[in-house]
């Protein structure tokens, strides 16, 4: 991370007091996982750049976490209200993580399908696909946090309260996005599909150090808009794009819908999933 300015003062004022409301929510979701923070060079809508383990000393105050086997480990800075403040001052825009459990960072805590509009693909076609998601995953009797990303895309996080490989996950999840992109043709699971509207639908990071953006975090574009978690029954009505660093407040002022929601589904462990 750089210690000089690095963006205009006007985005610096706007992230910087975005995430002094959003840090201690972020924090609670993901308690000490390790992150991955993301720079934007020249600016917001320029190339992102990735602070992961580190390779420098850090104040003592900043919690760090140990990652691989012992003997081969690597330091990630640990997510906590005043380390990504840190990160913040250090020109961060942006925060990832592979979302480990709380009681293992190498065990999935959530499991993540990435959706990703291509070719032309719009909103609507999103939405769409995330309730087709939303729907497989339901068949498995598995629920999902909804979280609307940046541009045309989403995610859905699924809580697991038990601490399931990632290899294990992964494999399951591959099945669920498979099965999905079998029942329709906007979805698809190529890598690189035929250029035609389509949703691609990834769960290639579902890996000890795969990462993907936050709920509650900023994305580096122009608009420096929020990852924003939303209820099932507000999808069509808050849209992408809409929550950015300058007008988060007022969403936030609705509290930590991210969080309510994982509680509601607290009690789902992978192992009783899979029978």
């Amino acid at each position: 991370m750089s210690s000089h300015t690095l963006y205009t003062p006007e985005v610096r004022a706007a992230v910087l007091a975005h995430y002094q409301r959003a840090a201690d929510l972020i924090a609670s979701n993901f308690p000490l996982a390790p992150v991955e923070a993301v720079e934007y060079y020249p600016g917001p809508g320029g190339r992102a750049e990735y602070t992961a383990s580190l390779h420098h000393p850090v104040p003592d105050s900043i919690p760090t976490v140990e990652i691989g086997e012992f003997g081969h480990t690597k330091p990630y800075i640990a997510i906590a209200p005043n380390s990504l403040l840190w990160l913040v001052h250090h020109n961060a825009i942006g925060f990832a993580s592979w979302t480990p459990s709380p009681l293992d960072p190498e065990s999935v805590g959530f499991g993540r399908i990435i959706l990703t509009a291509l070719h032309g693909a719009t909103v609507d076609d999103l939405e769409w696909a995330m309730l087709l998601i939303q729907s497989a995953l339901r068949d498995r009797r598995v629920e999902c946090i909804p979280v609307l990303g940046a541009g045309i895309s989403a995610a859905v996080f699924i809580p697991f309260s038990d601490t399931p490989t990632y290899e294990s996950v992964r494999a399951w999840l591959h099945d669920v996005a498979d099965t999905a992109a079998a029942s329709h043709p906007l979805l698809t699971t190529t890598v690189d599909p035929p250029r035609k509207r389509a949703i691609h639908v990834c769960v290639a990071t579902n890996a000890v150090g795969r990462i993907s953006a936050l709920p509650y975090t900023l994305e580096g574009n122009a608009a420096l808009e929020m990852m924003t978690p939303i209820e099932w029954d507000e999808l069509g009505k808050v849209r992408n794009g809409a929550v950015t660093a300058y007008n988060s407040a007022e969403r936030l002022a609705k509290g930590d819908v991210f969080g309510r929601l994982w509680i509601e589904l607290a009690v789902q462990p992978f192992a009783e999933l899979r029978r």
